[in-house]
């Protein structure tokens, strides 16, 4: 191959790189930092009052060691580890426990509470998963109307033979349940029936926590030693506690700004959501944060495979 080939297929290769990478979407205000540690912060959140829509979409970025730095929910030490604009936010929060001594003394018991005030647990993407040969593990929260909802599962077992299936929790020293929906302040906790007495020798303590559906697989080693101290839990957030009709009558406070973005309601629950039209891609909640997909883009891209062995089958030819 000359040196002239070479050169000429290079720069086509390069221009096929160019051209295959599209506009960089706006994700933020301008000016205002999209990023904490390893976390997108899109708007409407943001980490400073003139970067997020309003109050509760406010975040805090801390640094928590010497190189990195971490999201959290305003006030608070909820680790914030995902952002979605589709209405989802994903927290990390701790595990609750009970554990025993020789004749059943309590030795350590700790309940979580979390009150997200203006955001939801999500009921369809969480559950509540109890470990333990003798626990018995409860939620009890209410929603932002304030109507109460209490559930939970007993998980036993009298021998570690006992559980053959791993990964599932089957009520054999793992049981799992739905959440109810809705709930945005809440409380959960593992306890006893009978102070662990008779699986003492293997199973000292019970473990109750939430968690994103799908991220734990339950395993029995994890009744004899469980090192988990948290777990990913999803939230659902809205822009405001409005239908798409009652927020489009205020101009000022509707808050899908960008052309070519449309309105939808929340399935998870009250209050409505921005989304791109079809055919754009972005940040709705940004002025002109929807930027249209060029469609002879995908044309050369689609054949940007059949151009370049074209171009090797001309150089094998030596048509150069």
């Amino acid at each position: 191959m000359s040196v002239h080939s070479k050169q000429l297929l290079l720069q086509l290769l390069l221009v096929a790189l160019l051209i295959a990478k599209t506009k960089t979407q706006a994700i933020s205000k301008p000016n205002c930092s999209s990023t904490c540690g390893d976390v997108t912060v899109h708007f409407p959140f943001g980490i400073s009052d003139t970067c997020s829509l309003d109050t509760p979409f406010l975040l805090t970025c801390n640094q928590t060691s010497p190189s990195s730095h971490t999201l959290f929910l305003p006030q608070t030490n909820i680790a914030v580890l995902n952002i979605s604009l589709a209405g989802h936010m994903k927290i990390s929060w701790p595990v609750a426990s009970d554990c025993y001594a020789d004749r059943g003394n309590l030795v350590s018991q700790s309940d979580q509470e979390l009150n997200l005030t203006t955001f939801q647990l999500s009921s369809s993407r969480n559950r509540l998963t109890v470990i333990g040969c003798d626990t018995l593990g409860l939620v009890v929260g209410s929603d932002l109307e304030g109507k109460n909802y209490t559930t939970g599962c007993i998980s036993l077992c009298n021998r570690l033979q006992d559980i053959e299936t791993n990964g599932t929790c089957s009520g054999t020293g793992c049981c799992e349940t739905s959440i109810p929906r809705g709930l945005s302040s809440f409380y959960y906790g593992s306890g006893s029936l009978f102070n662990h007495t008779d699986v003492m020798d293997f199973n000292a303590c019970g473990y109750t926590f939430l968690v994103e559906d799908g991220a734990y697989n339950f395993s029995s080693t994890d009744l004899v030693k469980f090192d988990k101290t948290t777990f990913p839990v999803v939230v659902d957030w809205v822009v405001k506690n409005q239908t798409c009709e009652e927020a489009k009558k205020d101009a000022s406070s509707y808050a899908c700004k960008a052309d070519n973005s449309d309105c939808f309601h929340s399935v998870e629950g009250s209050g409505y959501l921005c989304t791109c039209s079809n055919g754009f891609q972005g940040n709705p909640y940004l002025l002109h944060g929807c930027q249209g997909i060029v469609r002879s883009i995908f044309i050369y891209l689609f054949n940007v495979p059949f151009i370049i062995n074209y171009l090797f089958s001309l150089i094998n030819k030596k048509r150069f």
